[in-house]
């Protein structure tokens, strides 16, 4: 099977939990020339916009979210990642826009990022919250080997991948938790039904989208749950869009 130069990847039996094997040393100048490389938004560049937000990260976290973006650029020769590919469409329309879930601190226990791809918003958020273990479930078994080696690279000692679909049948070894996030993949008709069984007990819902399509889109499906909703809407720099984020919180 081809694949992107200087690796290999392949495709896992279902269910499969990815063991990450972390280096003993930060590649350091190394993922300083990749970024260079592939163009991906250089840290400082980086910094001067979650700073421009009103956010905050940990201190190294800027270098963390640039080498990510550029091993993605990498992989993206090979496999289909994303189709945003310039380097400030990059840095607004995936990276700030995970970091804006921040808003809606704090979190504790798990954080499920459900149909991860690329790794947004998983993998900025495990950055910028290393006391929160991240899950990444994922169905394509290329797009979990990419996951699976930036979780390796960067290093994330926080994230764990998962290679599944969601289903009427729970996913051995995947667990509960106190918060799950889906990025424009469901409409909350769909996503509620598979999300609920995942939840523990008082745990959080997040819905990132786009502009909302309407008051049907908005609604929670079913009459028998009782949630509290709170919603963020923002407007993304440069004029790259408008966003939404819903919080569903089940008793």
């Amino acid at each position: 099977m081809a694949g992107s130069p200087g690796f290999s990847y392949g495709i896992l039996e279902t269910p499969r939990m990815f063991h990450v094997e972390h280096p003993r040393h930060a590649k350091g100048e190394a993922g300083l020339k990749r970024v260079r490389e592939t163009g991906a938004p250089r840290p400082e560049e980086l910094s001067a916009l979650i700073a421009e937000a009103g956010l905050e990260v940990p201190r190294g976290a800027e270098e963390k979210l640039s080498a990510h973006a550029a091993e993605m650029l990498r992989w993206n020769r090979a496999i289909r990642l994303t189709a945003i590919t310039g380097p400030e469409e990059i840095a607004v329309k995936h990276i700030l826009d995970s970091l804006f879930l921040l808003r809606f601190l704090p979190f504790p226990g798990r954080m499920l990022d459900f149909g991860s791809g690329a790794g947004y918003p998983g993998i900025p958020l495990a950055i910028a919250l290393p006391d929160t273990q991240f899950v990444l479930l994922e169905a394509s078994g290329k797009k979990c080997s990419f996951l699976q080696e930036i979780a390796r690279i960067l290093p994330l000692r926080n994230v764990s991948v998962f290679q599944e679909r969601l289903g009427k049948t729970p996913v051995p070894g995947l667990g509960r938790f106190e918060q799950i996030v889906t990025r424009a993949t469901l409409p909350p008709a769909e996503a509620l039904p598979l999300f609920l069984p995942l939840l523990c007990p008082g745990g959080r819902i997040f819905l990132m989208t786009g502009r909302g399509r309407g008051e049907a889109e908005r609604r929670i499906p079913s009459p028998r749950i009782r949630a509290a909703e709170r919603e963020l809407s923002f407007s993304l720099p440069r004029g790259m869009g408008v966003r939404r984020i819903r919080e569903i919180r089940i008793p």
